[in-house]
């Protein structure tokens, strides 16, 4: 609740309260109804003044400003076309870790901006075929930038979600390549006492899509978590 209304409250009370003589006796007997009166006045206006710090959007500006953002992932691969309902990858799969900085901005409104770096590798693998494939691994970093909203809720965690993701590989095999990434899932967080720290990760996994710009396409379920500091 806005410090200035409770200030206000408190004064308004305090001057009405010590203020108020009653020298006649027949008005003397009806304070009581005045005073209640007051503090029903005073209820209401607390509770106004509650409903308004409750309001979505007066909660989304709790978040704004930029915070360097830090994390680690891992990603289970899947060659299309994908995961089974359970979670389980059909065909082909591997595995991938990656490490991530970048600065996610709050714009104050729901809405914001995010740009990171990454390093990733993937681990070696071998499938089943006819000949049996081999992977040695490998390591690539990449940029990525993507527009993103956010809601604060009233107990002051929230949950941030991508529209689009964007990226260029950097090193690696596939250097020089752009990608998109699709249906990433939303990151659920908690934030320190003062909004100057805030920790997110993703409450359930969700298959999401990365389509290269070579046509290639795979789909993975990836767990990741991240820290924002706040810089400014």
């Amino acid at each position: 609740m806005p410090r200035y209304v409770v200030v206000f409250a408190g004064i308004f009370v305090q001057a009405l309260c010590s203020g108020w003589h009653v020298e006649h006796a027949s008005l003397r007997r009806r304070t009581p109804i005045w005073r209640a009166s007051l503090w029903f006045i005073v209820g209401v206006m607390l509770l106004w003044a509650g409903a308004a710090d409750a309001d979505p959007q007066h909660l989304n500006q709790l978040l704004h400003g930029d915070y360097v953002s830090t994390g680690e992932g891992t990603c289970l691969v899947a060659l299309p076309p994908g995961f089974n309902p359970d979670l389980t990858p059909i065909d082909g799969r591997f595995t991938l870790s990656s490490s991530t900085q970048g600065i996610r901005t709050f714009n104050g409104d729901g809405t914001g901006k995010v740009a990171t770096r990454s390093v990733a590798v993937s681990h070696p693998f071998a499938l089943p075929t006819t000949p049996p494939f081999f992977s040695r691994g490998g390591a690539s970093s990449s940029d990525t930038q993507a527009d993103f909203t956010y809601e604060v809720a009233a107990d002051r965690t929230f949950t941030t979600g991508n529209l689009a993701v964007l990226g260029t590989i950097l090193t690696g095999p596939e250097t020089g390549q752009t990608f998109s990434i699709a249906n990433v899932p939303p990151f659920s967080g908690l934030m320190s006492k003062d909004f100057s720290t805030l920790t997110v990760n993703h409450d359930v996994p969700g298959v999401e899509t990365i389509t290269f710009s070579d046509g290639d396409v795979q789909h993975r379920i990836c767990l990741r978590s991240r820290i924002h500091l706040k810089l400014k």
